[in-house]
C-alpha cells in the first residue's frame, strides 16, 4: 500500500511538472511574438547603372560594426551582396559600421567608408509573453563618402515591419540620366 501511494505521488508530480512546463513553453512561442519581433534594420544597396538608379550587388566588401562586442563582422566579403541586416545598438543612440573593399585590386589602397547612424530609440511593450520591441527614429546619418554616396531611411523610422528600411547608395562612377522623360 505504501509503495502504491509513492508511485501515485510520483506520477502526479511528474504530470504536474510536465503540464506546467508545457504551459510555460507555449506562452513564449505564440504567433504574436513572431509577428512583433524587434526592429532589425534591413539595408538594400543601390547605384547608378547605365544611367539609371538600380539595386546593385557589391562584391568583395567587408562590413563590420564599430564598438559592438567583438566588433562583429556582418559580411566577410567573400561573396557578392545586394542587401544586409544592420542591427542597431539598444544601449546607445549611435551605431557605426565600416564598409571596406577587400578585393586584390583595391585592398592596397585601404578603401573603406564609415557609416554612422544617429537615432533615438523607443522601447514599446508588445506583450507579457514577448516583452519589448524597439523603434528607431533617425536623427542623422553620416558617411565618410569614399564608397557610399548617400543613405536614406524612407519614413525616417525603423520599426518591426519586415521591409527594406535603409537604402545605401554607392558611388559607381556614373551620373544619373536626368532626361525630361523622368520628370
Amino acid at each position: 500500500m505504501q509503495k502504491a501511494k509513492i508511485n501515485r505521488l510520483a506520477l502526479f508530480s511528474f504530470l504536474l511538472l510536465g503540464g506546467m512546463a508545457a504551459l510555460m513553453q507555449g506562452g513564449c512561442s505564440t504567433e504574436e511574438c513572431y509577428d512583433n519581433r524587434n526592429a532589425l534594420p534591413y539595408a538594400g544597396f543601390y547605384g547608378i547603372m547605365e544611367g539609371k538608379m538600380e539595386q546593385i550587388s557589391v562584391d568583395s566588401i567587408r562590413v563590420y560594426g564599430i564598438g559592438a562586442p567583438g566588433d562583429s563582422i556582418l559580411s566577410e566579403g567573400n561573396r557578392s551582396i545586394a542587401n544586409l541586416y544592420l542591427p542597431f545598438r539598444i544601449d546607445s543612440d549611435t551605431t557605426r559600421y565600416v564598409f571596406k573593399l577587400i578585393n586584390k585590386l583595391y585592398e592596397p589602397y585601404n578603401i573603406a567608408d564609415t557609416l554612422t547612424f544617429i537615432y533615438s530609440r523607443e522601447a514599446r511593450f508588445v506583450s507579457a509573453a514577448c516583452g519589448a520591441s524597439y523603434v528607431y527614429t533617425i536623427k542623422d546619418i553620416k558617411t565618410t563618402g569614399l564608397l557610399i554616396d548617400s543613405v536614406a531611411v524612407p519614413g525616417g523610422r525603423i520599426t518591426n515591419a519586415d521591409v527594406e528600411n535603409i537604402h545605401i547608395y554607392f558611388n559607381t562612377g556614373e551620373d544619373p540620366d536626368y532626361s525630361e522623360d523622368d520628370e
